[in-house]
């Protein structure tokens, strides 16, 4: 079922992929690992969509790979990894780091 959701991610149209982020975030800790395998594919368009979903997913395990892609050559993966960091921060009133 995950690696359907992260087809959807991949090859989706815009409402597809939408539901596929929604579902897989709603999958929690259970989705993490693919979702951050997504966010190395060479694919951008798939690493934009892994650092929104990931975002939604709230998992601050995810910190330190979505830290890694604010250096990503994509620009909207930058910009989907930075809102994905500022929604985990706010969620859980820490982003993760040791900082917090």
């Amino acid at each position: 079922m995950i690696e359907e959701l992260i087809d959807a991610l991949r090859d989706g149209g815009s409402a597809d992929r939408m539901e596929a982020a929604k579902s897989l975030a709603s999958l929690g800790p259970a989705a993490l690992p693919a979702l951050l395998a997504a966010l190395k594919d060479p694919d951008p368009r798939l690493r934009m969509w892994a650092a929104y979903t990931l975002g939604m997913n709230g998992d601050t395990a995810a910190v330190p790979a979505l830290s890694a892609a604010l250096d990503d050559p994509d620009p909207g993966v930058v910009k989907w990894a930075a809102a994905a960091l500022r929604r985990i921060r706010d969620g859980a009133g820490c982003c993760g780091c040791r900082f917090c």
